[in-house]
């Protein structure tokens, strides 16, 4: 005899980048296990895999959540923690950066709290010269993670940035039908300043960030840490599954 379905619940949060309704539903036990197999071998670019295959699964609409900018997967992953285990997590931090306390404490965190952080200078748009500019994407996980690594080579922050055009303009039209080796002329002719722009483009960008402040336990210092990226919100995340 077929056993009963159980009726799983959808909830809806909006995209941080374009404020697209998101319709998902809390992950099951077969995702989790695929969350602690990633936690178990510690690569980070498998977490990555595994945040962005139980999204895929999670997500009710039709969306490619490997495309989406990475504050974008960040806020899903803590949206669909908060609805599949509870809004608050109880984390530890130990107070390693002094010999003699090396206490843990412990605190809990509000996923509510966690919000995206918008820089007021920031703009998709970057200026070049006399009328001509550059309309930007944001970078996909994929592509953020080129820069996100401990040694990353020029070609790697290159490619980001080509990844990342969305069209070139200038003074009469908008141009968005290029081929990657045009595109690829067009920056190669651009100077230092130009470049700069691109990186305060890429370093101001949406960031999802949480500041933590407590008092330790044991010496009474008062204490700051800061969490930023997912693999800070990964890990907190699985805290409370274990």
């Amino acid at each position: 005899m077929p056993l009963p379905n159980i009726v799983t619940p959808e909830f809806t949060t909006n995209l941080p980048s374009t404020k697209q309704p998101i319709k998902f539903r809390p992950f099951l036990v077969k995702e989790e296990k695929v969350l602690l197999m990633a936690q178990e071998g510690k690569d980070k670019d498998e977490i990555q895999r595994a945040v962005v295959n139980v999204l895929q699964n999670c997500i009710q609409d039709e969306i490619d959540v490997s495309s989406l900018p990475l504050f974008d997967i960040e806020w899903l992953f803590l949206q669909l923690r908060a609805k599949s285990v509870g809004e608050v997590i109880e984390v530890s931090f130990r107070h390693s950066e002094k010999e003699d306390c090396n206490h843990k404490n412990d605190v809990e965190i509000n996923v509510e709290d966690i919000k995206v952080t918008y820089n007021e200078k920031h703009s998709n748009n970057i200026p070049l010269d006399k009328g001509i500019g550059i309309t930007m994407y944001y970078p996909s996980l994929a592509a953020a993670s080129r820069f996100n690594k401990e040694e990353f080579t020029v070609e790697d922050v290159f490619q980001m940035i080509r990844d990342s055009v969305q069209s070139v303009y200038d003074e009469n039209q908008v141009y968005n039908d290029f081929t990657e080796e045009e595109l690829t002329k067009f920056l190669d002719n651009l100077n230092q300043s130009h470049m700069k722009k691109f990186m305060d483009f890429f370093e101001t960008m949406p960031k999802i960030k949480h500041q933590v402040k407590l008092k330790c336990g044991k010496c009474g210092e008062e204490l700051e840490y800061n969490l930023e990226g997912l693999l800070d919100f990964f890990i907190f995340f699985l805290f409370i599954i274990n």
